[in-house]
């Protein structure tokens, strides 16, 4: 024992009489004990896995990582920190798509690769990046998160301190804000695109017959620019207009709904969509078949369906409908036929969301097919079982992400979410 420190039973050094136990013994005890360990980080292991992401030679991995984190920011919505100032992204790019369209010989790649450097350039300062990468850490630390869901917002927080960190990192060389712009100008197309969109069908079918007035030509090209109030106005003031645009949109909804009902008409979902709205929707087309004898009653319940479907329908599932059917509108390898029904059911679905998906539920003939034979025979087992429950869903989330199906493996995790609360047993009949 050192001499400079007295037993326990020895006379305190102090001087008060004590023995040394009772006296200065655990004061002293607490003086040499080392200091506390800060806690570790929440998301230590999800930020290191980041980081080992960040240096793997395999670049795949980081752009399905990348490739989720968008469906996590368009899932989350546009929540401060998530997304540019909304009024001056919308200012710019309104006035880069008008000087866009004036140029000739630019084609889409080059129009969007531009907008986006605009963006990313003035809008993507160090302190918009800072914030984006504590708003991403605030979104990975979110209970019920995915390990793949925290290391890829983690990803994305990582990326955006980066410039802070070395100094060195260019916004246009930063790939998180890149996927900050398609998020967020997918949400502005969105907003803008149906007026325009049927404008311009309108104007196609009346340019075969008259030229437009300086007027119309005018609200076209302010609604391009995304300036929507010209058009708008130009459309109410004209009560024949209006009326043809009725007309069209109910005749081409009848259109896409006899299409829907001929039996070689493929789904128009895809397989996670499809089980998505089986578990969402389950219990009210249940009450649909049997539902009560008094009027009310059966108002109630068709009233219930719909609110169902619209709920079903969320954003990030209409966008991803109406991008393969956009998508096959324009393939080459498509006979004409086929390229101008899904024209047509781009635009009605895009109108009427919640109808139209009631519509290819009730009468489609053809279910969602698989993307891969692996994918088959995972379908063909969940519909072989009595009943659902997260766990059983959770192999073919899986399997959708082992394909590199972020989105897909996003709107299982939904459908787990929501079989948490609302169990299926399918040996019932729908």
């Amino acid at each position: 024992m050192s001499p400079s420190k007295p037993g326990r039973n020895d006379p305190c050094p102090c001087g008060s009489g004590k023995k040394y136990k009772a006296c200065h013994a655990a004061e002293d005890r607490a003086k040499a004990a080392p200091p506390p360990t800060a806690p570790a980080h929440p998301l230590k292991q999800d930020l290191e896995g980041a980081m080992a992401l960040l240096g793997d030679a395999d670049v795949s991995r980081l752009s399905q990582a990348l490739e989720q984190l968008g469906v996590l920011l368009a899932s989350a919505g546009p929540q401060p920190g998530l997304r540019y100032d909304d009024k001056a992204f919308s200012d710019h790019v309104g006035q880069a798509l008008a000087k866009l369209a004036a140029q000739e010989g630019l084609d889409a790649m080059e129009a969007r690769n531009s907008l986006r450097l605009g963006v990313v350039r003035e809008l993507g300062t160090r302190s918009f990046q800072e914030k984006l990468g504590a708003g991403l850490l605030t979104q990975a630390a979110r209970s019920g998160r995915t390990p793949e869901e925290r290391r890829a917002l983690c990803v994305g927080a990582l990326l955006a301190t980066a410039a802070k960190k070395t100094g060195k990192v260019r916004p246009e060389d930063n790939p998180v804000l890149d996927v900050v712009f398609d998020v967020q100008f997918r949400e502005w197309s969105q907003k803008h695109a149906e007026v325009v969109r049927k404008y311009e069908s309108l104007v196609a079918g009346m340019e075969e017959q008259e030229a437009l007035t300086p007027e119309a030509s005018e609200a076209l090209r302010q609604a391009e620019a995304g300036e929507l109030d010209a058009l708008v106005k130009h459309v109410q003031a004209d009560p024949a207009l209006v009326e043809r645009i009725s007309r069209e949109a109910k005749e081409r909804a009848q259109r896409v709904e006899a299409k829907l009902r001929d039996p070689a008409t493929p789904s128009v979902f895809s397989p996670e969509e499809e089980l998505w709205l089986t578990c969402v929707l389950w219990e009210p087309l249940r009450a649909m078949k049997s539902q009560p004898k008094d009027p009310e009653g059966r108002r109630q319940v068709i009233a219930g369906l719909l609110r169902a479907v619209k709920g079903a329908v969320d954003p990030e599932f209409l966008e991803g409908m109406l991008e393969r059917m956009r998508a096959g509108a324009k393939d080459p390898a498509a006979d004409e036929p086929t390229r101008e029904w899904l024209t047509d059911a781009a635009i009605a679905f895009e109108a009427e969301p919640a109808r139209l998906v009631l519509a290819a539920l009730l009468t489609a003939r053809q279910e969602a097919r698989g993307r891969s034979a692996e994918e088959m025979v995972a379908l063909a087992d969940l519909k072989a079982l009595p009943a659902w429950t997260p766990e059983q869903l959770e192999p073919y989330r899986q399997l959708l992400e082992k394909e590199g199906r972020a989105a897909g493996a996003w709107r299982i995790r939904r459908a787990q979410e929501w079989l948490h609360e609302h169990p299926v047993q399918l040996d019932a009949e729908a």
